[in-house]
Parts: C-alpha cells; sequence; structure tokens
C-alpha cells in the first residue's frame, strides 16, 4: 500500500521544473519513461529541497509497481499493439510478398510447364481426370516459393528495420524483451514459425486471444512482442 497521495515536483532533463503532479499522474509519467532512476524530485511544499527518486518510499514502490505491472518486464514505456492493427498489417504484408513471389511464380512455371495453357484447360474441362506429375511438381514447388518468400519478407524486415512495410503503414513494430529490433536468427526464427502457424489455417496465430501481451504462437518462439511504434 502506498502512502498518503502527496503531490510532487519534477525536474526534467532540461532543467525546467514541472508540477505539481501526484502518484497517479506519475505512474502514467513512468510508463511513458518521462520519469524514473535518475529523476530528481521534490514534494510540492514551501522550502521542500530536490532529491533523487529513490529518496522517497512511495516513489520507489510506485517504480517497482509500474515495472511488475508492465506488459513488457522492465519497459513500461512499451504500448502493446492491439490486435485488429496487427490483423491489417499482416494482411498488407501478404499482399505485398505475393507481389514478390508473382515473377517467380510466372518464370517457374514457363521453364517447368511449357504447355501450362493446356493442362489448366484440360483440368477445367476433366475436374474428375488425376492431376499430371508435371502439374502436381509445380502446385508443390510454388507452394516452396510462395513460404519461402513470405519467411525472407518478415524475416529481412524485422532484422533490419524492425517492422514490415505494412506494420510501418499501421504504426507498429517488432521488438525484443530489451525493446530493440530483433537479431537475424531471431526473425528468420519468428518468420519460419509465423509460416508454420500460416500453413496450419492460422490455428497457432489465436493463442494471442489468450494472453495478455497478446503474443502469438510465433512470438513466444522468438521472444518479441509486437508494440506501438
Amino acid at each position: 500500500m502506498l502512502p498518503e497521495n502527496r503531490a510532487f515536483m519534477i525536474r526534467g532533463d532540461d532543467d525546467q521544473e514541472y508540477g505539481p503532479v501526484d502518484l497517479n499522474e506519475l505512474r502514467e509519467w513512468v510508463r511513458e519513461n518521462r520519469a524514473g532512476l535518475g529523476t530528481t524530485v521534490r514534494l510540492d511544499e514551501p522550502g521542500a529541497m530536490w532529491h533523487p527518486w529513490q529518496y522517497y518510499p512511495e516513489l520507489v514502490a510506485l517504480l517497482a509497481e509500474v515495472h511488475v505491472t508492465s506488459p513488457i518486464p522492465g519497459r513500461p514505456d512499451l504500448v502493446i499493439a492491439p490486435l485488429g492493427r496487427r490483423f491489417l498489417a499482416l494482411l498488407m504484408d501478404l499482399i505485398l510478398s505475393s507481389f514478390l513471389a508473382t515473377p517467380l511464380l510466372v518464370v517457374v512455371v514457363l521453364a517447368y510447364m511449357p504447355d501450362w495453357n493446356e493442362q489448366f484447360t484440360y483440368m477445367l474441362l476433366n475436374p474428375q481426370a488425376p492431376m499430371s506429375p508435371h502439374f502436381l511438381h509445380y502446385v508443390l514447388l510454388g507452394n516452396i516459393i510462395t513460404y519461402l518468400t513470405l519467411t525472407l519478407y518478415m524475416a529481412g524486415f524485422h532484422a533490419i528495420h524492425g517492422r514490415t512495410p505494412g506494420k510501418s503503414m499501421l504504426r507498429l513494430r517488432v521488438v525484443d524483451q530489451n525493446g530493440n529490433k530483433p537479431p537475424f536468427v531471431k526473425s528468420f526464427l519468428r518468420a519460419l514459425a509465423f509460416v508454420f502457424s500460416f500453413y496450419l489455417y492460422c490455428i497457432p496465430l489465436t493463442y494471442a486471444f489468450f494472453n495478455p501481451q497478446r503474443r502469438t504462437f510465433h512470438d513466444l518462439i522468438a521472444g518479441t512482442y509486437v508494440v506501438e511504434a
């Protein structure tokens, strides 16, 4: 239980004074990374002296409370992204990655199955007929190209920028436990786990609905979070 809700004055990094603010407002400032250890404060009382943050027990308790209850331990300044915007960003990224995969699929079908128009026409006119080995091989190769393109798309953008084009448009980013963009190994592992989830009809993605940090299966595998940019 915190002591009575006294008001404080805060000295900012610009050496200006801000306040008075009570503990409820200070709690939000800590979450926004605007105050905390290293901040100089004083009571909002005549003649009160300036002291470091840890001088006041209620401020130490407040800081511990915010860090413990933060969705990302130790990073109260990071805000977990809403699932709705994550879904829209995913749709955009799927469309963009398909644009990258399409030229490769066209090249493969022209090189591997030059009589593709006859093959498709025959299948349309004879839906009960078994698929030709060439067509089955193309379907398999097409799936490999599509999923590999998606994997490299996700891994590359997350490792280099911390966000894909879709996440950039929706003001989202992927971070590790320290709030930094994940390295390539983690990004690649995350992308592989995502493609695996996508291949399983997105069932593993539904885990995000059942945890307060809205982490999906691939977030847990890579140790990442999706937060507001």
